[in-house]
C-alpha cells in the first residue's frame, strides 16, 4: 500500500462505493478498493476495513487473521453473512446510507494509535543456487540482534535452514506438526514450541518429508508471529503457489536474489514474472559475474530495482558444513543482509 496516512481499506461491492467514501472523507481516511480474495497485504496495514456479506464469504476462504478496526456495511436491509464478521473481529455492522452518521463515529475511533505488526520480508531465489535461503538466513540473523525473529523455510526443494544453521538435531515443532485449521495459533506459544538459534525460531520441513505445505497453515503461522511481535523472514522457493502467493503477499517487500551470469539473470526475469509481479521487490545480485555483469547490468535486465550486491564468502560453505551459519562481522554476506534489514525497518509499510 503506497498512500500515507489513515486508510480505509474497502472490500464491497461497487454500490457501496460512494457511502463509503463520503465516510472517509468526513473523517480523513484515504479510501482504498481492494479484492477481498487476494487483500492480505492492504489487510495488515489499513487502519480501518469496511466489509460486506459477500466479501466475508470470499474472506472465509482466505481466513485473514482478526483485526481492530473492522465494520461490516450493508445496503437496504441486507445484513447477509454479517455473523462471519464476528470471527474476524467485526467491531460493528452498519447500514448505509441510513446509519451513515454511526459508521463515521466508528471510523474517527479506529484512528487512535495502535501497535503495527512487526515487519515481514519474502526472500526468493531467481534460479537454483543463487542463495536464496543463505540470505534468509543471514538477514534472520542479522534481524536477531534486536529483535526475536522468526525465520520460515518453505522452500521444500531446499536442503533446510536449520541443516544451514546448524540445528536441525534440535528439538521442536516442523511442518507436519502444525495445524492452521482454525486459524489462529498463538504467536508465543508457537515461539516456544519451534527449534531456536539465539533470538531467531525456525519453522521449516521435518528431514525427508514431501507432504505439500498447507497454505492455511503457513499463513497461521506467519500472523502468529507478526502480531506477537517477531520480524519474519520467509524463504519462499521458486514454486508458485498459494502458500508462495500467501507470503509474498504478506510481506512487506520480495527480494529476488541471483546471481550474475547470462542464464542467472533470463531465470531470475522469468522467476520474477512468475511470482512477484507488480509486488514491491528489490534485487541481490551475487557476485562474481563470468562475463563482465555489472550489478546494475543485471537488475535492468531483470526489471527489479537494485538494492546491492555482494561477492562470494572465501570457505563459507565449510563453515556451515561444521557449525553452521555464523555470519563474520564486515563478511559481504552481513553487509547485505544488512542492507535487507535496513529497508526493512525503514520501507515496512
Amino acid at each position: 500500500m503506497s498512500v500515507m496516512g489513515d486508510v480505509l481499506l474497502v472490500l464491497t461491492d461497487s454500490d457501496l462505493h460512494a457511502d463509503l467514501a463520503r465516510c472517509a472523507a468526513a473523517t480523513g481516511y484515504t479510501l482504498v478498493v481492494g479484492d477481498p480474495s487476494s487483500c492480505r497485504h492492504d489487510w495488515l496495514r489499513a487502519t480501518a476495513v469496511a466489509v460486506d456479506g459477500p466479501a466475508l464469504e470470499l474472506l472465509a476462504g482466505v481466513r485473514p487473521p482478526r483485526r481492530p478496526g473492522l465494520v461490516v456495511v450493508g445496503a437496504g436491509d441486507d445484513r447477509r453473512g454479517w455473523q462471519a464478521g464476528m470471527s474476524l473481529g467485526a467491531q460493528g455492522g452498519f447500514i448505509l446510507p441510513a446509519e451513515e452518521s454511526a459508521l463515521v463515529g466508528a471510523l474517527s475511533e479506529f484512528r487512535r494509535p495502535a501497535r503495527r505488526p512487526a515487519g515481514a520480508v519474502a526472500i526468493v531465489g531467481g534460479h537454483g543456487g543463487a542463495g536464496a535461503s543463505t540470505l534468509a538466513a543471514a538477514v534472520a540473523l542479522t534481524a536477531s540482534a534486536s529483535d526475536d525473529v522468526l525465520l520460515i523455510d518453505a522452500d521444500q526443494s531446499g536442503s533446510g535452514v536449520d541443516l544451514l544453521l546448524g540445528v536441525e538435531d534440535e528439538a521442536g515443532l516442523r511442518w507436519p506438526e502444525v495445524t492452521g485449521e482454525t486459524g489462529v495459533i498463538s504467536g508465543p506459544a508457537l515461539r516456544a514450541a519451534l527449534p531456536r538459534t539465539g533470538r531467531v525460531s525456525i519453522i521449516g520441513p521435518a528431514r525427508d518429508d514431501v507432504t505439500p505445505l498447507r497454505p492455511d497453515t503457513v499463513l497461521a503461522v506467519v500472523d502468529a508471529g507478526r502480531t506477537s511481535g517477531d520480524v519474519v523472514v520467509a524463504d519462499v522457493g521458486r514454486e508458485p503457489g498459494p502458500s508462495a502467493s500467501g507470503l509474498i503477499d504478506t510481506a512487506d517487500f520480495v527480494v529476488l536474489v541471483t546471481t550474475a551470469s547470462v542464464h542467472a539473470v533470463a531465470s531470475a526475469r522469468r522467476t520474477a514474472a512468475r511470482m512477484i509481479g507488480d509486488r514491491d521487490s528489490v534485487l541481490v545480485v551475487r557476485g562474481p559475474s563470468p562475463g563482465g555483469l555489472r550489478a546494475r547490468d543485471v537488475a535492468d535486465a531483470v526489471g527489479v530495482p537494485l538494492l546491492g550486491g555482494y561477492r562470494p564468502e572465501r570457505a563459507l560453505a565449510k563453515r556451515c558444513e561444521a557449525s553452521g551459519l555464523r555470519l563474520r562481522r564486515r563478511g559481504p554476506l552481513t553487509s547485505a543482509a544488512r542492507d535487507v534489514c535496513s529497508r526493512l525497518r525503514g520501507g515496512a509499510r
